[in-house]
């Protein structure tokens, strides 16, 4: 059966439509509706042989009515229910096939990756066991153990990666120090600098003393 796509609202003017579902739902009509039109044909057709009055045929049709419109309203809102809960179960069936997908896509880029460390110039296993402290060697699981080598390989990534800080620090320090000396030697050369001007100027003086001096010997005495 193909669920209706659209469900129109109950008309305000329609009092079948707007009654409420009881608790109990009645039982179809179908079994009473063909005795109720064969009674109607023959009170109709014959009323003198008719047993039953139309009064009586109208209650029974009244009655019949109001049960198939019973029916009929609890009908449309199982069916309202149900594509509810379909449009429900299709969302989150595209929300888990979206999630399926992209779950697939990470799993397939895990699957690719090339890890980097492969190509680190990283010392061989027997020198890092030989050389490694012996607290790193003591937090290693048992090499019998399904995840002794990730875990060897990290003790010695992380051992690479503390040697490149300490590296790294004593670096800093040589520079530091180089910076420093070539600061002192900037300060030396300012010294030496002013100290040449100094004595520049004063053999300066010294050469024109001199001359003087040698200039007062050649007067001649009175």
């Amino acid at each position: 059966m193909v669920l209706p796509k659209t469900i129109h609202d109950a008309s305000p003017h329609d009092p079948l439509l707007l009654l409420p579902l009881p608790s109990h739902l009645p039982s179809s009509p179908l079994p009473d509706l063909q005795p109720l039109v064969d009674a109607l044909v023959t009170a109709i057709n014959d009323p003198q042989s008719s047993s039953v009055g139309l009064g009586v045929l109208a209650t029974h049709m009244r009655r019949i009515t109001r049960h198939s419109q019973i029916l009929l309203n609890a009908a449309r809102t199982g069916s309202s229910e149900a594509r509810e809960k379909l449009d429900k179960g299709d969302v989150e069936l595209r929300e888990t096939e979206y999630e399926r997908e992209r779950v697939r896509e990470e799993i397939e880029k895990c699957m690719d990756y090339a890890p980097t460390y492969k190509d680190l110039p990283l010392p061989d296993t027997d020198t890092f066991l030989s050389n490694a402290d012996p607290d790193i060697l003591k937090n290693l699981p048992n090499p019998d153990d399904n995840s002794y080598p990730y875990a060897l390989t990290t003790a010695r990534l992380e051992q690479e990666l503390a040697d490149v800080i300490k590296l790294e620090g004593q670096l800093a320090q040589l520079t530091k120090d180089r910076e420093a000396v070539i600061k002192a030697k900037k300060e030396i050369k300012s010294k030496f600098d002013a100290v040449d001007v100094y004595l520049t100027d004063f053999a300066k003086t010294t050469n024109a003393v001199a001359s003087k001096i040698k200039d007062v010997a050649k007067v001649p005495l009175p």
